[in-house]
């Protein structure tokens, strides 16, 4: 009996825990993505970088770079003109989304993130 049921499981997912019941976990397409308790999505995939400070989650969104999907990228994410940013408060479940970089760096500041803050690609969920 007890072969049957481990055999109906589902293998579980990988995730990365964040404050509050939110989590970082792959997508169908084994992007990454936030989730909050239950598996609701609170920002759809793709994250390109992301890091905590206290109860905020700040990142960019968009694909992450090509030389952190072969192996542990160390190197802080730089990103473009181009980039768009978030910051997620979880404590309220505020979510500030599509921000320019400028706005992002200014927003972090009025929050009280540390000036030397800086974002990193997550690591590949899945290993080829």
């Amino acid at each position: 009996m007890i072969s049957l049921i481990s055999c109906a499981t589902a293998p579980a997912r990988p995730v990365v825990a964040l404050p509050n019941g939110y989590y970082l976990q792959p997508d169908a397409q084994d992007q990454s993505q936030i989730v909050k308790r239950g598996g609701r999505p609170v920002l759809p995939a793709p994250v390109a970088a992301y890091a905590v400070s206290g109860y905020l989650v700040a990142g960019a969104l968009g694909d992450a770079p090509a030389s952190s999907r072969l192996y542990t990228n160390d190197l802080p994410f730089t990103g473009s003109t181009d980039t768009r940013y978030f910051i997620l408060d979880t404590s309220s479940g505020k979510l500030e989304s599509d921000l320019a970089g400028p706005a992002w760096h200014a927003r972090l500041k009025e929050l009280g993130v540390p000036s030397d803050f800086q974002i990193y690609p997550p690591l590949p969920w899945q290993q080829e």
